[in-house]
């Protein structure tokens, strides 16, 4: 369903608004939602939130300045920041609350996102009993960006002209239990042209009111478990998929798509244990299934068994069905010893992947900590390695995690990150840094205060 443009609407009635009026009303909007929070809690409302300030830096290569020419990384170089601010509101007023989600970076604001949570008494209907009756209705309000690389060669985000904030989605989302069943259903109103953040922008690309074309869709989410430990899933889309929706900042599962249907079940958690009889080399032995079929996808889907061996070791196997019946993915082999943790896959009886990790929790008297190594590997080698420690005294906790990785120039190291962080309540300081063989990647400083 496509919006109405502006030219459409000048015909006859009541004449069309002027660009520069728009982002007036927009902010008069905004003032009202304000008003109207503040209103709530003059009436009984609770508020809680958090909001804060993160500067991000990120090094500009040497080698691409005007006054520095050279063919390898320097320790001195220039450095471009991103500052953002954020600001998180709950209004909570005993029978609902309200949700206020707003985030302005250095090109202007990104997205406000208001939110509401209705949870209603058990209802009878028919002779059911709908209990644990929750309405989430949503509204999303965006600056279209598009995905850049900018003039130092680096990825960018940039506002699509003429930035204007504009109405990207409505939701409604609506679960319950229904006779054991857990109901979830999501009702959308969504722009299927707003862009998404991620997509490339080229000049000159413009996205205004007249862009705009809406849609609706729905998502069903139905699951189920049993006494005895399985459960089914099912999920039907109409109009819509299963692919995110997005903002700058901001996302969400699912999303519109005029004219596309998919349906999805599954099974798991079959326990086999009782048809097969006890067995001193096989235990806890289960079996699944699922399926998948949508107007793109003809209908595919798989049969799923795993098992214990003895030692705590643990195997599985997945067959195809349908339109990739006897396709077959593998088995998996994983197990521990002690603190050591170890995976393998066998495709065609050829070892196709290993991996292997080792936890140890650290009592280093008032401080605690933990330490980890992990590592992927081939018939080639060592492909992979990371190591992780972590610390915790008080008001203060600190990270650093070091990897290396297989490439074209033999195995090497691949990235460091370190990160420290200050509870000083109620606010919260974190710094960051994190670099790679070639330098600097992204530092960061965060600020932020709970109330």
């Amino acid at each position: 369903m496509a919006r109405e443009t502006r030219s459409a609407r000048r015909g006859g009635g009541r004449p069309a608004e002027p660009d520069h009026v728009r982002p007036r009303l927009t902010l008069l909007w905004t003032v009202v939602a304000i008003l109207a929070a503040a209103s709530w809690t003059l009436f009984g409302g609770v508020v809680s939130g958090q909001f804060g300030v993160e500067i991000g830096v990120r090094r500009i290569p040497a080698t691409l300045t005007g006054d520095i020419v050279l063919d390898t990384p320097t320790e001195y170089a220039e450095l471009e920041f991103a500052i953002a601010s954020d600001l998180n509101v709950k209004v909570d007023a005993g029978f609902g609350s309200m949700l206020i989600d707003a985030v302005v970076n250095m090109a202007g604001p990104e997205h406000a996102v208001l939110m509401g949570d209705l949870p209603i008494e058990d209802l009878t209907l028919y002779g059911f009993v709908i209990d644990k009756l929750r309405f989430v209705p949503e509204v999303w309000f965006a600056i279209p960006f598009g995905s850049v690389t900018d003039v130092n060669n680096l990825a960018n985000s940039t506002v699509i002209p003429p930035g204007s904030a504009l109405f990207v989605t409505g939701r409604v989302s609506s679960t319950c239990t229904i006779g054991g069943f857990t109901v979830k259903h999501v009702a959308m109103l969504q722009d299927v042209n707003f862009p998404k953040p991620s997509s490339p922008y080229t000049a000159p690309h413009t996205y205004e009111v007249q862009s705009q074309s809406f849609a609706l869709g729905s998502l069903l989410y139905v699951s189920w478990r049993s006494p005895f430990g399985y459960s089914a899933h099912a999920t039907l889309g109409l109009n819509a998929s299963q692919a995110s929706t997005s903002a700058k900042g901001y996302s969400a599962v699912g999303s519109v798509d005029p004219g596309n249907w998919f349906a999805s079940g599954s099974v798991s958690g079959i326990n086999l244990d009782v048809l097969m009889g006890a067995s001193d080399w096989l235990t806890d032995v289960q079996i699944g299934a699922g399926f998948v079929v949508s107007t793109t996808q003809t209908m595919s889907g798989s049969v799923d068994f795993s098992a214990r061996l003895p030692g705590g070791m643990g195997v599985g196997a997945s067959l195809g069905l349908f339109a990739n019946a006897g396709s077959f993915s593998g088995i998996s082999v994983s197990g521990g010893i002690g603190c050591f943790h170890f995976a393998a896959r066998l495709d065609e009886l050829r070892l196709t992947s290993l991996s292997a990790r080792f936890n140890q929790s650290l009592n280093l008297g008032v401080m605690k900590g933990a330490f980890s190594v992990s590592a992927t590997g081939l018939q080639a080698g060592l492909t992979g390695l990371s190591m992780r420690l972590s610390l915790t005294q008080g008001l203060f906790s600190a990270g650093t995690s070091v990897s290396f990785a297989d490439s074209s120039y033999g195995f090497k190291f691949a990235s460091m990150a370190t990160q420290l962080t200050f509870r000083l309540t109620p606010g919260t300081i974190s710094v960051q840094a994190t670099f790679s063989r070639y330098g600097l990647t992204r530092a960061g400083l965060g600020t932020s205060v709970t109330f």
